[in-house]
């Protein structure tokens, strides 16, 4: 029974964004019942093509396309600070385009990629959060 209770202990430490959702979405239960209608809300077409489009951006970093355009992408621009202000701006531009959930799902693995293969695993964070302020204000502009 111990090991059953240190295995969901670390489950939730390593997934508490799940753990929370998951808590919040019981809670939501008892406030608003679930109904029949609630199926109607799920937009399918939107959750396919999603799904499509993530399908697609793992394929590409599974053939390292992601890598040659970012080994490409490193030699033209000069140090980290370069390399960070491209990766926002390609969202910001792109989602001008797109949209900015499509900019977002297709430029954040990229900058996560070619951020760990720099060796800037410190910046991800900020640049991920530039990256999706970017993509919204580009959506907006």
């Amino acid at each position: 029974m111990a090991k059953i209770l240190n295995l969901i202990k670390d489950f939730i430490k390593k997934e508490t964004v799940f753990t929370v959702a998951v808590l919040l979405a019981v809670i939501s239960a008892f406030i608003v019942p679930p109904g029949k209608q609630y199926i109607s809300y799920i937009d399918y077409r939107v959750l396919a093509i999603l799904f499509c489009l993530m399908l697609l951006v793992a394929g590409l970093k599974e053939q390292y396309v992601f890598r040659r355009l970012g080994e490409k992408l490193t030699t033209l621009v000069k140090g980290a600070r370069g390399l960070e202000l491209i990766l926002i701006l390609l969202c910001f531009f792109s989602s001008m385009i797109i949209t900015n959930d499509v900019a977002l799902i297709t430029f954040v693995p990229f900058a996560l990629a070619l951020l760990k293969g720099a060796g800037l695993e410190k910046r991800i964070i900020r640049v991920v959060t530039l990256q999706t302020i970017a993509a919204n204000l580009g959506r907006m502009l």
